[in-house]
């Protein structure tokens, strides 16, 4: 059986965990690292801004310095988001290939994801391309970046949110378009519940063994080392 890494980080801020996930996706194309998925939470809350966004046209810089809600723009494309630690978020790095094109991988990797939440008797849906919906409204968005063969793709699945402030620090979101899984079900999903849902799901839907790692040294200075170069810096973050 194929096996896969799983990373845990759990709480951390928004730098490392973006870092984390372009350290990973770089230990894999070196082949220091198996295919791995990356579990993790953000505090404090940060802003996700995909790759083309511009920071002018999406975020609110002032409410997010009042806030304390850290800015960090990602490898990958797709909207940008606000997340917290309310919210699990996935990366998941692979060297093979979970569908025959961008949208098929989306599909197979978002079933994962809505048969662990269904355990949870949430009546989730996959609404193509890259979101997961609950009554009509948002509870997970997903998006991908490809290097050198390798994938990265991750996601969050937004268990509870603060709303208000992501509307204070967020421009042009659409109003009552995403919610979270307590608002729209009333249920609290322990998040070590969900995780070992997930896993369980990967494992049924495409045949794998997942084992709980650590980071490797490389992974670790490459972190740091990503942080201090890119993700705190201006120039990366406010390119666009």
């Amino acid at each position: 059986m194929v096996t896969i890494r799983v990373i845990d980080t759990d709480i951390e801020h928004p730098y490392f965990v973006t870092a984390a996930d372009e350290a990973i996706a770089w230990a894999r194309e070196k082949d220091l690292v198996d295919d791995t998925l990356h579990f993790y939470r953000r505090d404090p809350p940060g802003i996700s801004l995909g790759y083309f966004k511009k920071v002018e046209e999406d975020v609110n810089i002032p409410q997010c310095q009042d806030s304390g809600v850290i800015l960090v723009r990602r490898t990958s494309g797709g909207g940008t988001i606000f997340t917290d630690k309310n919210q699990l978020i996935y990366g998941l790095v692979t060297g093979k290939k979970f569908g025959n094109s961008i949208e098929d991988s989306f599909k197979n990797v978002c079933s994962v994801l809505v048969k662990a939440l269904r355990s949870f008797d949430c009546a989730v849906e996959y609404k193509p391309p890259n979101d997961i919906i609950l009554n009509g409204k948002k509870v997970s968005g997903n998006a991908q970046t490809i290097r050198n063969k390798v994938v990265l793709m991750h996601g969050t699945i937004i268990l509870d949110m603060d709303i208000e402030l992501m509307g204070r620090v967020l421009k042009n979101k659409k109003p009552g378009y995403v919610s979270s899984i307590k608002a729209e079900t009333g249920i609290t999903i322990p998040i070590p519940d969900l995780k070992d849902a997930v896993i369980r799901s990967f494992s049924d839907q495409f045949g794998l063994e997942l084992i709980l790692s650590s980071l490797i040294p490389e992974e670790k200075l490459k972190i740091s080392e990503l942080i201090k170069d890119k993700y705190s810096s201006k120039e990366w973050n406010f390119k666009r």
